[in-house]
Order: C-alpha cells, then sequence, then structure tokens
C-alpha cells in the first residue's frame, strides 16, 4: 500500500484511463464485433481437407494411386500453407503421400490449426483417413490467435504514455489547489518554514517550497500523498494520535510538537504546529530546529566533560597541594637551618644540601609535568621528525637512571633483541622523555627484581615495520580496571598509590599523546601483584638501503660509550673540519674541543675566508655562523650549494626561536646547533656526520697531535721599526710580562698591518661597508687586546664609512696608521718582578664590586685544562672592552651596533661556560632592536652585575 501511495498522482490516473480502454476493447471482443482472421483460415483449410477426402476417395477406388499422388503434389507446391499430405488406411499404413508426411505428422497433436484428418469411406464405411500439415499462423507466443492481443500490446504502452503526459501538463497548468492564488503560493515559497497544506482527509493539496526541500521530493510529487504516508519519526514518548489528527479531532490548535525526517546523510528535527481550517482541512508548518538541538546535544556532552574535567583537577590540585609543598617545606626548612648557622660539621651542610637538591629537582620534574598537560591541552605542544639514532637514546636514558635504580637495590638493565635501524625519523627529545618517564615509574613502583627495558624491530598486524620498546619491571602491578584509566589526565591507580609513591598522575597522559603526537602507540599489559608491561610503538619505514645496526654493535657502543665518559671527550674521526664564526671566542673554543676529540681543524672569520678556504682544501665537515661580517652564513652556505658542494654544512646560530632552524635549513645547511655551544652536542653532531672514530686509528693521530692549536708566536719587532721620528712609544695595558697576553697581543698587532690595508683598498674603491665592517673589528679587538688608543679614531671611522665621507675616513685611518707604528711589544720580561697573576690583572678592569648575597660564577669549562683557560681568560678581556662599548653606543643612541654587539655576547658567553650572560643578553638584544632606552640600560645593569661576579681562573705560572 505504501509503494501505491508513492506513486505521482498523474501516473496513477494515466493506469486507471488505460485500464478503462482496456476492458471495453475485451468486451467488444467478446461480443464478437473484432473480425476473427484466424477462424477464416480455419474454415478455408477445413474445406480443402473435405475435397482431397473426396477426390482421393474417387481415384483410390478405381486405383488411380499414381494420378493422386500427383494431384497432392501438385496442391503442395500450389498452396504454401500446406506442408505435406497423406492417405492413410485404418490399420495406420500410409498409402500415398507428399512431401515429408511422416516426419512432420505428429499423431499425438491436437492443435486444429496445423494437424488435420479427414475420414474417407467405402462402400459405406470407413477405410482410411486424408491428413493434412499445415503452417502454423499463431505467430509470436501464439498471439495471432486472439484477435486483440496486438492491437493491445501496441495501444496500452502508448496510451499510458500519451495520458501520463498529457496530465502532467494538465495539472502543471492548473493551480495546485485551486483553493490557492498564485500570488499567495507565491508568498507561502518565500516562508522560511515548511508549510502543508491538508484536505479534510489529510491529503496535502499544496506544499511550499521550503518544505520540499526538507523532504528532497518535487512539489507537484508530493501533492496527493496524505501526510501519513511521509516516513516521520517521533519521540519515543510521544503519543500514538497524530499532531495533524489531533488537530482535525479537537479543533484545537497543536503547538511545539517535535519530529524528526530522514534526509540523506542527516536526520532533520523539526518543531511542527497543526492548526484546523473549519472542516475544509488543516495548516502544519514545520520549523527546522536541528542545529539547536545538535547544540544542547554538544552543550550537554560540553558540560558533563566540563564537570568530569573539573572534579579530576580538583582531585588533582587537593593532591598538589601536598605533593609541591612536601618538597617546597623541605628546601625552605633545610635552607633556613643554613642560613641561621645551625649546622655543626660540614658532613651535616652536605646531607642538607643534597635534601635541598633532592626535592627541588622534585619539584621541577612536578612543574615541568603540570606545564606538558597545560600545553597538550592548549593544542600548543609541538613535536619535530628529524633523523635521529635511537640506540643512544635508549641507553642514555638507562646510564641516567640506573643511579636511582641502585638506590632502591634494584637493576636496570637493556636488552636489544634484533637489529635497527641506525637512524629513524622521531623526535629525540620527546621519544627520550616518553622512556625516561615510563622507566622512572617502572623504578618508583618497583621494591624487589629488576627493570628492563627491551628494544626490537617487529612487523604488525598490518603488514607495517615498527619499532618496540617495552620497559618491564617486577613491581606491584596493575588490574585490568586499574589499566583502563591510567592514561587519563590528573588520574593515578587509586589513591592509595598517591598517598604513597606521590606523583601528580600527569606522566603516563603525556607520554601517550607525546607518542601519538610522533605517530606511534602506548599500550600496557599487567598483572596485580607480578609488574607491568609498558610497550612503544613506533611506526618504521625500511627498505634495502636502510643501514642496520646490530645488537653486538650497540653493546660495544655503549662501553666504548661509558669509558669516554670516564676519560674525557667523545672521540670523532681524524678528518678535516672547518669552524667559521666571527667570534674568536667562538671559534677557538670549538677548534680545541674538536682538536682534542681527534679532528683537524681549520678557521675562518667570515663567509668569503671560508669559501676561499673551501675552494683550496677539501673539508668533511663545516661549521657555519650564520651572523658574520662580510658576507654572513646564509649567503655563504647558498653559494657553496650553488657551486656543487655537498658537505655537510652545519648551522651555528644564537637564534633559537622559531623558524630559525627552517631558515638555515632552506639555505643548504644540515643541521642547526645553537649558541652558546654545548660540547656534548657538538661532539654528537660530528659523530652523526661522520661517524665514530675507529680506536684502533684514530688513537694513533690522537697521540701525534695531543693539543690543540696553540697561539699564535708572538710577532716581535724591534722597537725602532715602531718608532716613528721620537714620537712617545705606546704599550699596551695587558701584562707583557705574561707570554700569553704577550702572544695575544702580538697576534692583533701583526694582523693589523693586513686590516688596515685592506681598509684602505676598500676607500679607495667607495667599498664603505667594508670600512664599516673593519673599523667595527678595529674598535673592539683593540681595546680588547689592551690597546684602547685605537678606540676612539676607529669609532670615529666606522661613522665616516656610515656617512661615506671618503676624505674623512683617509685622515682617520692615516690617524690610525701612525698609531699603529707607535705600538711597542717587549720581546721577553725583564723587569725581574713577580708577575702579576691574571685574576690580579682584570681586577682592574671589573666593572662593579659583587653585589651582596650573590655567589660568584664559574664557568663550566673544563678551567684545569691550560687551553680551555686561555679561551676563558681571552673572552674576559674582550668583554671588559664590549661592556665599555655597550654603554658608549647606549649614550650615542646607535641601538644597531648595541644589538650587534649584545648578539655576540649572548652567543659568546655560553660558549665559554658562562651561561649566566645568555639570558640578559637576549633581553639587551630585544631592547635595542625596539629602541627602548630604558629596557637597554637594565638589561645592560645586569650584564655588568653578572660580570662583577665571575671568577677568572689564573694560568699556571709553571707552564709558562
Amino acid at each position: 500500500m505504501n509503494i501505491f501511495k508513492r506513486i505521482p498522482i498523474r501516473v496513477r490516473l494515466s493506469f486507471g484511463l488505460v485500464g478503462i480502454m482496456t476492458g471495453t476493447l475485451l468486451m467488444a471482443s467478446g461480443l464478437g464485433f473484432f473480425p476473427n482472421e484466424q477462424e477464416e483460415i480455419l474454415r478455408g483449410r477445413n474445406k480443402l481437407c473435405e475435397s482431397l477426402a473426396i477426390s482421393g476417395t474417387a481415384m483410390a477406388s478405381t486405383g488411380q494411386v499414381e494420378s493422386l499422388k500427383v494431384t497432392l503434389e501438385s496442391i503442395l507446391h500450389r498452396d504454401d500453407q500446406v506442408q505435406s499430405i497423406g492417405l492413410v488406411s485404418v490399420d495406420g499404413q500410409l498409402l500415398v503421400s507428399a512431401g515429408p508426411h511422416r516426419v512432420l505428422w505428429n499423431v499425438s497433436s491436437d492443435d486444429r490449426m496445423t494437424h488435420m484428418q479427414v475420414p474417407v469411406f467405402r462402400f459405406g464405411k470407413q477405410w482410411g483417413e486424408m491428413q493434412v500439415v499445415f503452417e502454423s499462423t499463431g505467430g509470436t507466443l501464439g498471439l495471432n490467435y486472439w484477435a486483440p492481443a496486438w492491437l493491445l500490446i501496441v495501444l496500452i504502452p502508448a496510451c499510458l504514455l500519451q495520458f501520463s503526459f498529457f496530465l502532467r501538463k494538465s495539472l502543471d497548468s492548473l493551480d495546485p489547489t485551486g483553493a490557492v492564488p498564485t500570488h499567495v503560493a507565491e508568498t507561502l515559497n518565500t516562508f522560511s518554514v515548511g508549510l502543508f497544506l491538508l484536505d479534510a482527509r489529510g491529503r496535502v493539496i499544496f506544499a511550499n517550497r521550503r518544505l520540499a526541500q526538507y523532504l528532497e521530493m518535487q512539489e507537484s510529487d508530493i501533492l496527493g500523498k496524505s501526510i501519513d504516508s511521509f516516513d516521520w519519526i517521533f519521540p519515543a514518548d510521544a503519543p500514538e494520535e497524530r499532531p495533524w489528527n489531533e488537530s482535525r479531532r479537537t479543533g484545537d490548535t497543536v503547538l511545539d510538537r517535535n519530529i524528526q525526517y530522514d534526509q540523506t546523510g542527516r536526520r532533520l528535527t523539526f518543531s511542527m504546529n497543526c492548526t484546523t481550517i473549519g472542516k475544509q482541512g488543516s495548516f502544519v508548518t514545520f520549523d527546522d530546529i536541528t542545529l539547536i538541538e545538535e547544540n544542547k546535544f554538544e552543550l550537554a556532552k560540553a558540560r558533563d566533560e566540563a564537570k568530569s574535567a573539573n572534579e579530576a583537577k580538583s582531585s588533582f590540585l587537593a593532591n598538589m597541594s601536598h605533593e609541591i609543598r612536601t618538597p617546597l617545606n623541605a628546601v625552605l626548612g633545610f635552607t633556613d637551618v643554613l642560613r641561621r648557622g645551625l649546622v655543626t660539621n660540614s658532613d651535616e651542610a652536605i646531607s642538607h644540601l643534597n635534601m635541598i637538591h633532592t626535592s627541588g629537582a622534585h619539584l621541577l620534574e612536578l612543574i615541568n609535568d603540570i606545564l606538558d598537560i597545560s600545553k597538550i591541552e592548549a593544542g600548543r605542544l609541538q613535536v619535530e621528525s628529524i633523523d635521529a639514532p635511537l640506540d643512544p637514546i635508549i641507553t642514555g636514558v638507562a646510564d641516567v637512571l640506573r643511579e636511582r635504580a641502585k638506590e632502591k637495590q634494584i637493576e636496570l638493565n637493556t636488552q636489544f633483541l634484533t637489529d635497527l635501524p641506525r637512524s629513524l625519523k622521531t623526535d629525540p627529545t620527546r621519544l627520550r622523555q616518553v622512556i625516561t618517564n615510563l622507566v622512572g615509574n617502572a623504578i618508583k613502583f618497583t621494591d624487589t627484581g629488576e627493570v628492563k627495558i627491551v628494544t626490537e624491530m617487529v612487523h604488525t598486524t598490518e603488514g607495517q615495520n615498527a619499532i618496540k620498546i617495552d620497559v618491564i619491571d617486577s613491581g606491584i602491578g596493575m588490574t585490568e580496571e586499574q589499566q583502563s584509566k591510567i592514561f587519563e589526565s590528573f588520574v593515578q591507580a587509586d589513591s592509595t598509590t598517591t598517598r604513597k609513591f606521590g606523583g601528580t598522575g600527569l606522566g603516563l597522559s603525556i607520554s601517550r599523546r607525546l607518542t601519538e603526537a610522533m605517530g606511534g602507540e602506548l599500550t600496557v599489559t599487567s598483572e596485580e601483584g607480578i609488574g607491568s608491561t609498558f610497550s612503544i610503538w613506533i611506526p618504521l619505514s625500511v627498505d634495502a638501503s636502510t643501514e642496520m645496526i646490530s645488537p653486538v654493535e650497540i653493546e660495544r657502543k655503549a662501553k666504548q660509550k661509558a669509558t669516554e665518559n670516564h676519560s674525557g671527550l667523545t672521540q670523532v674521526p681524524h678528518q678535516p673540519i672547518l669552524v667559521v664564526d666571527d667570534g674568536e671566542a667562538n671559534r677557538r673554543l670549538i677548534e680545541l674541543v674538536l682538536s682534542r676529540a681527534g679532528a683537524i681543524v681549520s678557521t675562518a672569520g667570515n663567509g668569503l675566508e671560508a669559501i676561499e678556504k673551501i675552494s683550496e682544501s677539501d673539508y668533511s665537515l663545516i661549521f657555519m655562523d650564520m651572523q658574520m661580517p662580510v658576507l654572513d652564513g646564509y649567503s655563504a652556505t647558498r653559494r657553496l650549494r650553488e657551486a656543487g658542494l655537498t658537505t655537510p654544512i652545519i648551522a651555528l646560530t644564537g637564534n633559537a626561536m622559531k623558524g630559525d632552524r627552517e631558515k638555515c635549513l632552506a639555505a643548504g645547511c644540515d643541521d642547526f646547533l645553537t649558541k652558546p655551544v654545548d660540547i656534548d652536542k657538538l661532539l654528537v653532531c660530528v659523530t652523526s656526520h661522520l661517524g665514530e672514530a675507529d680506536p684502533c686509528i684514530d688513537s694513533v693521530h690522537l697521540e701525534e697531535h695531543p693539543s690543540n692549536a696553540k697561539l699564535s708566536p708572538a710577532l716581535i719587532a724591534p722597537p725602532a721599526t715602531r718608532m716613528d721620528g721620537g714620537t712617545t712609544p705606546i704599550h699596551p695595558t695587558l701584562p707583557m710580562d705574561d707570554a700569553d697576553f704577550r702572544a695575544i697581543t702580538s697576534d692583533f698587532v701583526g694582523r693589523l698591518d693586513s686590516r688596515l690595508a685592506a681598509i684602505e683598498q676598500a676607500i679607495g674603491s667607495k667599498d664603505f661597508e667594508t670600512v664599516r665592517c673593519e673599523a667595527h673589528w678595529l674598535k673592539g679587538a683593540g681595546g680588547t687586546v689592551g690597546l684602547g688608543v685605537f678606540t676612539e679614531p676607529a669609532s670615529a671611522l666606522e661613522q665616516a664609512a656610515k656617512r661615506s665621507e671618503c676624505e674623512q675616513a683617509d685622515r682617520l685611518l692615516a690617524q690610525i696608521r701612525e698609531l699603529h707604528a707607535r705600538v711597542v711589544i717587549p720581546a721577553t720580561d725583564t723587569s725581574g718582578q713577580p708577575k702579576p697573576t691574571v685574576t690580579q690583572a682584570l681586577e682592574n678592569q671589573v666593572v662593579d664590586a659583587a653585589p651582596r648575597g650573590l655567589g660568584a660564577i664559574h664557568s663550566t669549562l673544563p678551567v684545569e685544562d691550560r687551553d680551555f683557560r686561555e679561551i676563558i681568560i681571552d673572552f674576559v678581556i674582550k668583554l671588559d672592552t664590549r661592556i665599555i662599548e655597550m654603554r658608549s653606543l647606549l649614550q650615542e643612541h646607535a641601538f644597531a651596533d648595541l644589538a650587534e654587539v649584545a648578539h655576540w655576547l649572548k652567543g659568546a658567553g655560553g660558549t665559554v661556560g658562562y651561561r649566566e650572560f645568555t639570558s640578559p643578553a637576549a633581553s639587551l638584544v630585544e631592547a635595542a632592536r625596539n629602541e627602548g632606552a630604558d629596557p637597554c640600560q637594565a638589561a645592560l645593569q645586569e650584564i655588568e652585575s653578572v660580570r662583577s661576579r665571575i671568577v677568572v681562573p689564573e694560568l699556571d705560572p709553571a707552564c709558562d
């Protein structure tokens, strides 16, 4: 019934009209009004058979059998409808035949149109029969036997199509209701709600355009349908009586009934109102409230989630109030004990300091967890994907946490079951954080037995490769219920776990989200009282070209690493490396570290010098500072890449903001290191690009080259060559009786000739940018080596170059040359007096006294090594000159130059082990770029405060 109601009304009318016409034709045929061609054919065939029987009887009785046969064959050829004729005796013997009668005659056939037989009599008795086989005239499926068949076959579909077309056109030309004028219908079509007009029987007599869109039907296809025929969806608690029937029955308006309808791909929700129009019908409106209902659902869902989150965070804060107060109380309490001098001996003081350190580390761990989960929930967590070796991450975590495991008298071991790729695409920092968190948890919850980190490469059920890292413990384990909720934020296994073991309940949540952010998965299996296994799955792409490392080699590397950690620096291959940096302290430090590690190191002061050196020699690795005078690192790297150089280039920059790494890589660099340079990261970077040192080969080179290149030999000239007609000689303010200071100053004086020649050439070619850069170098370097007389004319030359004043530049250059000629450096120490120590010499240049209450600052470099001490001292000498220079630049509001000097300090300070300079120097760079005098003054004062607290190591007099 529902299918019939879905058929358009014009089609139903067409079927009705065709049915009426068909019935009329059948009635006419039954009454004989149609001529029957088949009956006429049958009569003719009967007459033919009678004639054959009569003539056959006469000829057969006279013995004219041959004549009979000729007659029959003649009839067969003349009449196409006759297929065969036969005269058969009573006993069934075929006496005479024409055509293949034996084949065609079917004794069992009862078809009177094709098989006819007429009895033949002789002497009043039947002695045989005449049989005739005719061609069938029934046509396809025997339809010719029924007179009106073909007429109906043609007439029914033709009339159905014509009636449907005619009715459609007629309905289109008529007003749908006859009661709704066109202008009223157009007005109703503008309504934003769907609208039905129903007749007294509930059939649709008008539907506006909006409702047709809701129902995804044509308006004309809706007309005439019962409103009950649509697939409405009512709420489960809705009354059985439909709203429109209720309105028609009661005569009242039914308001705000919710009803739904399934549109393609979406369920719509309507607010429906029904109003009766007397006894003639009803007026039904449908207001689409789908978005409102969806928003209500989402709002309720969000409200429930927020409620759950608030409950979890409230519980978390309650735990944290205890977790944070406990270590904080320890820090404050033991600090107060030390402050009041209540300790009785140094061992007790050290014990209190260790407790303060442990509590502070725990407090920092809590705060880091809170910050990490805040970043994750705010969507600000970022992970990178770079090539990184896996085995050092795992063994490194084990090395760091092994001491904690020993404190609990449990074992912490690593095991590598299969070959692993030498590197994989991941975020090494975040992966290390996840493994550290899992292993730390395992140690925390394990009192006896061991914790084991098992790593292998596996094939997943999806047919992909993956790295699987299992952290297995023999701790307290968990129930299935506890396992289902431990990855939720602010949740631990239960409240007793929080009370007994402490913690934020954030670690596992952070670990899972970090793992998923890296494209992996974190799972857990556990048995209460037996232990737990946390598994990290990291997808991996492996092909024939992937370089693998075996478990045996991993173990050998770990042992070698342990030996190196005990003995000193990681050793690198004995290969040539070029270090390009305009900061001498940076160059000397990196050169020293790499030389001690086994490399062959060359240096360059700018990009142009680097290109010249690379064109003359081959290097296995290049460290390139990005901000340098003459030619910066970005431009130099691009030129080298355009020239076809494939040597790895590592960017060195003090900029560590987001996007700096991408900028360096876009310029052609292969890797990225930030200043201040971390020695361990520097050596790891070298080994990642050049491989690890072969102990059997590189140890030979280390014996041949036991130290880095020493300071340049002093370029000492007799005093007479430095004098100019009786003018007063200029002596450096540094202690020249110290061989190291004497060497540094001599190196400066020796290089000054070529630098002044370069300035003269640049003035002649009006290359004022080169003049400015060289003058800027001289302005700082002169004071650094104790020749402050160069500072003022060099500063004036720099300003003249900025204004492109050629004549002024020439005059200033002549003045500088005159000063250069007067510089005198003593060849040896002839005073016979005790040499002042380096610390004493530097005390005269200290900016301010160390503020009370602030401790001394020592370099983190190994100051017991003479070469490192030389680098630190050189930096401090230059620093004092640069501080004076920064003060002058701030007074002149030369913010661009001030930012440049501060940028140098930001990188150089940390490089030589004074990382306390990094933050205030970065603040000064930012303030100078914003041209804020007051912020610059505050940052500079902080730098001077740090300078007053640094401790400068002394050179060992016995080594001079």
